[in-house]
């Protein structure tokens, strides 16, 4: 007898069956041998015991429509096999009922293939099954177990200096200095060893018997006292000197007073490095490195954690952008190209050129171009002013994006802003009526004091009124540059979902997987082609 997926994990009531079910001999001698199996099976799997029990209410009610009214007489029934997952679903159990009146068995490969298209895909018992099966059924038993996921360790960091505040000598009066007392300053050469620090071990994940995977609790890492003029070295396993000096300690970060031009990976925490004309990187930057540069930048290497802008200029990474979720930002007034583009902020006065953008935030003055390489945005925020190209948009993993084009990027922010001075206009001017219809409804009673306070009102009144109608004036002019339709348009080859779509005011949501897009206003609709 064959069920469902919801029938085997969801028991239904016997309430709902027509007429009384007739309990025969065979069925009680059925409900014997189970009530045994299921003991036995309490006695040898002890932690399972609730499942065992949810399992066991089901299988019953199985036993009364096998042997029930319903069951045509004489009708060779094949034995069943039927699977209970845990409320955790880290734990699978199975039963084989006999079959009746002459049915056929069930053979290992059936019990597994039935097992296979029930989802139960992990930590699947194959011995074991093979096992019972060869006993009397009914039986019992487990047949699959999920593996928990195993914590790791944070990280930790060791610091071998004292915690001094100085880094020079302070100027004093002269009957104050104790030279009797040991200098308060920390000289420190460099490459020496500030702080040892032990880096965090990542769990394992764990996973379900349906395959699902159960994420480790999360490791954090070492809070690393970097400041300027220190770097990571040893495999970021120390904070180390990046150049001789006064070693001394600010705002809870050790740096260095330099006492005395960077070539390579800027991995080293550098302050923040800023540079007139061109900067040309032959290295990585990572590290959470700050550097600017009023002209072009070219790093022949990755960027990691790091800020890096152009002022003026354009910002190239010859081998990609494998950032850090709030930790990586690239700024640059006209285009950004880089080849991968990972977990990264990116804001481009012209354009942004890449092959790869995966988890990113993308604001550009005009058009994001990925039609090189993998030529996929994935699970990202995208706001152009004029267009999106990539050959794919999405994987199939599944995930969500975000794609606003065809207006200027400060155009919301701005409207915001000015919805909400504008409403705080009106407000004054609501209250200033208040006060002025208080004093008028005085009449004749008003005071000589009250007459000049209603008139400096009424002048208020009239300065808020204008502003009111500046502010209005001005949000109409928004209104206009938001409600018009747009040419900004959104190409690829392939779309899967889900990925939301913003051009203009127009919004629309698509969860459908399509191929050769061309989203654009039509007649102030979003269409796909």
């Amino acid at each position: 007898m064959k069920m469902s997926l919801f029938d085997r994990f969801i028991p239904k009531g016997t309430g709902e069956q027509k007429g009384r079910t007739f309990l025969s001999n065979p069925y009680a001698k059925l409900v014997s041998e189970l009530d045994a199996a299921i003991k036995k099976a309490k006695e040898q799997y002890p932690g399972d015991e609730k499942t065992i029990d949810q399992f066991t209410r089901m299988l019953k009610e199985l036993c009364k429509t096998r042997y029930g009214e319903t069951e045509e007489e004489g009708r060779p029934v094949k034995a069943g096999a039927y699977f209970f997952l845990s409320e955790d679903r880290m734990s699978a159990f199975g039963c084989v009922l006999p079959p009746k009146d002459g049915g056929d068995g069930i053979t290992p490969e059936e019990f597994l293939e039935d097992l296979h298209y029930e989802g139960i895909r992990y930590g699947v018992l194959e011995d074991g099954i093979r096992q019972e099966l060869t006993g009397r059924y009914p039986r019992v038993f487990p047949v699959a177990r999920g593996r928990l996921p195993q914590a790791g360790e944070d990280g930790k960091v060791t610091e071998l200096f004292r915690r001094r505040k100085n880094m020079h000598i302070e100027v004093q009066n002269e009957n104050e200095v104790d030279f009797g007392q040991e200098i308060p300053l920390q000289p420190i050469r460099t490459g020496t060893p500030i702080c040892l620090i032990r880096l965090p071990r990542e769990g394992t994940d764990g996973t379900d018997v349906t395959g699902q995977t159960l994420l480790a609790p999360p490791v954090a890492d070492a809070e690393i006292p970097q400041g300027e003029n220190t770097e990571l070295g040893k495999g970021g396993q120390a904070l180390q000197a990046s150049v001789d000096g006064i070693l001394y300690i600010e705002n809870d970060l050790f740096c260095i007073h330099e006492q005395k031009v960077i070539e390579g990976d800027l991995d080293q925490f550098q302050g923040k490095l800023q540079v007139s004309g061109n900067l040309y990187v032959d290295g990585n930057a990572d590290g959470g490195v700050d550097v600017s540069a009023t002209g072009d930048i070219v790093i022949t290497g990755k960027i990691g954690q790091a800020q890096v802008a152009s002022i003026g200029g354009t910002i190239r990474v010859q081998q990609g952008v494998y950032g850090t979720e709030g930790k990586t930002t690239l700024r640059a007034d006209r285009q950004i190209q880089s080849p991968v583009i990972e977990r990264a902020d990116i804001h481009a006065g012209a354009s942004v050129i890449a092959e790869t953008i995966v988890n990113s935030t993308i604001r550009s003055g005009g058009q994001v171009y990925v039609m090189s390489g993998r030529g996929m945005i994935v699970d990202s925020q995208i706001q152009a002013e004029e267009s999106v190209v990539c050959l794919r948009v999405g994987n199939l993993a599944g995930g969500r994006s975000r794609f606003s084009v065809g207006y200027p990027l400060d155009v919301p922010e701005s409207w915001k802003k000015l919805k909400d001075e504008l409403a705080g206009v009106q407000s004054a001017i609501e209250k200033l009526w208040e006060l002025i219809g208080g004093l008028r409804k005085k009449g004749f009673r008003i005071t000589e004091d009250e007459k000049v306070l209603l008139e400096q009102l009424v002048e208020q009144r009239g300065l808020y009124s204008e502003k009111r109608d500046a502010l209005t004036a001005e949000m109409k002019c928004y209104d206009k540059v938001l409600d018009k339709r747009s040419k900004g348009r959104i190409r690829c080859d392939k779309l899967y979902p889900t990925l939301d779509v913003q051009i203009g005011k127009l919004t629309e949501e698509i969860t459908t997987t399509e191929e050769g897009c061309n989203i654009h206003i039509v007649d102030n609709k979003i269409i796909l082609r």
